[in-house]
Order: C-alpha cells, then sequence, then structure tokens
C-alpha cells in the first residue's frame, strides 16, 4: 500500500493525517470509498500515518481489502503534529497531479475522524470545472451526545458569528456560503499550492495560514454548502490546536461558575 505510480487518470488526491485514530479511521476511509459520481480511478486517499502508537495501519488495511477500487497508499508522517503530516500527504499529492493532470488537479484534505459526504468529491471536481482553485467545505459536528445542546446552541452562535464578519471584509473573495475553510474539508489545485509556496510546516492551524497565503496571492476561496463533511465533536484531540481545543475551552467556560458565586 506504498504509493505506487500515479495513475494516468487522477484528477483528485485526498490527504488525511491521522495519528492514533484506530477507532475512527474505519468509517473515514469507507466513506471515501463509496464516493458517487465519480469513477474510482480519478481519485486516490494519501493516509498519513503520523507515529501511529495503535492499530490505525490495521484498520485501513481491512477497508482497502474490503474495497477493491479504492486507490488508498501510506505515507509516514514525522510526528510532530497533523499540521507537518497533512503537508507530508500534500506535497506528495502535488507531485503526484501534476505529473498526471497538471495544475488542475485537486488536492483535497480531510481528517481521521471526519466522514464526508458521497458527493464530496465530485462536487469539488464540478467547482475546479467551473473555474475554482480553492474549497471550502461546510464541517457540521457529528451529533453524538458528546456535547450539551447548550454547547451545541454556542458554537452554532458561533459560526453565525463568523460567518457574518467574514460577509462584511473589504476584501473577501469567492461565494461565502458559509466561513469555514478547515482541514477537514478543504481543497486547492496543485497550481495554486505551487503558486503560494505549499503547505508551511506548522504543527497545528496550518489550515488557517494556508488562508492567509490564498488571500495574499489573490487566489478567491469558495466556501461552498454542497460540500460537506461530519466530523467528531471530541474535546481531546490530537493537534495542540484545533476544533477540539477549542470545543473544550468552550465547554469549560460555559461550566465556569459565574463571578461572585458560591464557589468563587
Amino acid at each position: 500500500m506504498r504509493p505506487a505510480a500515479p495513475n494516468p487518470l487522477l484528477r483528485a488526491s485526498i490527504v488525511v493525517p491521522a495519528r492514533d485514530e484506530e477507532g475512527l479511521i474505519g468509517a473515514c476511509l469507507t466513506a471515501l470509498a463509496a464516493q458517487t459520481n465519480v469513477d474510482p480511478e480519478e481519485y486516490e486517499v494519501l493516509l498519513v500515518l503520523d507515529r501511529c502508537t495503535d492499530e490505525t495501519e490495521a484498520r485501513a488495511t481491512e477497508v482497502a481489502a474490503a474495497n477493491p477500487k479504492l486507490h488508498l497508499y501510506l505515507l509516514e508522517g514525522p510526528g510532530a503534529g497533523s499540521g507537518l503530516a497533512r503537508r507530508v500527504g500534500m506535497e506528495s499529492a502535488c507531485g503526484r497531479l501534476l505529473a498526471t493532470r497538471g495544475p488542475r488537479g485537486l488536492i483535497c484534505s480531510t481528517d481521521a475522524d471526519t466522514v464526508v459526504a458521497p458527493d464530496w468529491i465530485a462536487g469539488q471536481l464540478r467547482a475546479v470545472e467551473a473555474g475554482a482553485e480553492a474549497i471550502g467545505g461546510r464541517i457540521d459536528l457529528a451529533d453524538d451526545g458528546t456535547l450539551s445542546p447548550d454547547i451545541l446552541s454556542l458554537h452554532a452562535t458561533n459560526s453565525r458569528l463568523r460567518h457574518e464578519r467574514l460577509l462584511t471584509e473589504p476584501d473577501r473573495a469567492g461565494r461565502t456560503e458559509h466561513w469555514q475553510f478547515s482541514g477537514a474539508s478543504l481543497a486547492l489545485t496543485a497550481g495554486a499550492y505551487r503558486l503560494v509556496g505549499g503547505l508551511d510546516p506548522l504543527e497545528s492551524l496550518e489550515d488557517e495560514h494556508l488562508e492567509r497565503l490564498l488571500r495574499q496571492n489573490g487566489i478567491p476561496i469558495e466556501r461552498l454548502l454542497s460540500v460537506r463533511v461530519t466530523t467528531s465533536p471530541r474535546l481531546e484531540g490530537r493537534a495542540s490546536r484545533g476544533l477540539a481545543h477549542d470545543l473544550s475551552l468552550m465547554a469549560v467556560r460555559h461550566q465556569a461558575p459565574a463571578a461572585g458565586g458560591p464557589d468563587t
């Protein structure tokens, strides 16, 4: 399952960094194997195993065996955070796409705790055909009972406010159907990736830095509701910063006693 020569029909390469995700990687890869309206020969999955100490690789191998049309390849990450692991995958994806599709080949990113919609790849390829160079997908939280209704409501309010702020930014470019551009669902063409100099080697928040680079280089981000994923609402993530970190802070602040209360 180490990377073979890229398929001449390759149009999209999906990067998935993973560190000790044996409980979630199966659902992630199964969803990627079940994509609709796209030929299996047109996409591949690069799973970056970031110094895993559990059965993540074994679970991934099981999914590949059960889905023989899935082109799944394993890469080794440096074990220094999801950002650097994602960079390993995106660098490899860019080189493979430039060798086959050229600058319009699509580098996609999702996370090991995320399940993409059945038309996730097809929707992004349609956007590229219409001229998109960078795409931010809508990321929903899984309703698995991890978060209380109050935290879910607070998260929704924060999301709405971030979208409203983005809509008022004078330098905004591209469709802004939501506010997100995050590693759980982002994509950019190989040409755009090369133009901005690639993904910086950051331990975390690499997606936010990539967004800044795209803006600085005048590349519009299409934030599309038609491109969707569902991600885990867990409070302990694999990165030092990111969604899990934000949700955990939100939960702590919500549970904190009011100033002057009996516990202060």
